[in-house]
């Protein structure tokens, strides 16, 4: 089974419905599953899927592609802060040096990240089945290391936490060049839709999330962000 395709059927055997449909829904979190994949699986989104090519020239990460594609996916999500983004130069987006951001990348903005009060406020933005590398929060600065939690405000995302196993569910989401690179060692995973929220399991714990197959918007709350405290499981990464 193509990733994609687990991507859908996740979806059709624990939600029953598509993405699109889910605004205002305010169901916990749920443990996904496979049940039903083949009688349940869903229609793709009418968002356009682009490969590295579209991404990529000569090599080179070409970003006013990768903002193409996130305002393409927020035209289809309608989500609301779509147009004053276009005019706000803190709006980023990261392959993350990695090379593979159809699958492994993000973008977003960061609202507050006020170290005197330790907050931070932060929008994450994920293209279908996009991945952001694993990684840790560690205490920098002379700062405690961040803790984090997350809502769906668009979409649905997989988070994945310490633990679990190696599943044909689990390895089926993950990115194939970060599994080559040995970079995730996280498998224990929940899968969130618009409202769901989620949050650290412990302080320093490794963590990602995984877009499901409409893309997400994903707020996260949490302390004092600290680049020098980010640390990635694949040494190649960087922010």
């Amino acid at each position: 089974m193509q990733r994609r395709d687990v991507l859908k059927a996740f979806v059709g055997g624990v939600a029953g419905a598509s993405f699109i449909n889910f605004a205002g829904s305010s169901a916990s979190a749920r443990t996904a599953s496979l049940s039903g994949e083949t009688t349940n699986q869903i229609e793709g989104s009418a968002m356009q899927k682009y490969d590295n090519d579209f991404f990529y020239k000569d090599g080179v990460f070409q970003q006013d592609k990768a903002f193409q594609a996130y305002y393409e996916m927020f035209a289809e999500m309608n989500y609301s802060l779509a147009d004053s983004l276009r005019s706000n130069k803190d709006f980023w987006v990261s392959d993350f040096g990695l090379g593979d951001f159809a699958r492994v990348g993000m973008g977003g903005i960061f609202f507050f990240n006020d170290k005197e009060f330790r907050y931070f406020g932060h929008d994450i933005y994920l293209l279908p089945g996009q991945m952001i590398p694993e990684h840790r929060h560690e205490p920098a600065e002379d700062m405690p290391a961040k803790h984090e939690a997350w809502q769906v405000r668009n979409g649905s995302v997989y988070t994945f936490s310490e633990g679990g196993e190696k599943t044909p569910q689990a390895l089926a989401l993950l990115p194939k060049s970060q599994l080559d690179a040995d970079a995730i060692h996280c498998f224990n995973f929940k899968f969130l839709r618009v409202g769901d929220q989620d949050r650290l399991s412990r302080l320093c714990a490794p963590h990602f999330m995984i877009a499901g197959s409409d893309g997400a918007v994903v707020t996260e709350y949490a302390c004092y962000h600290s680049m020098d405290g980010l640390k990635f499981s694949n040494p190649k990464a960087h922010p």
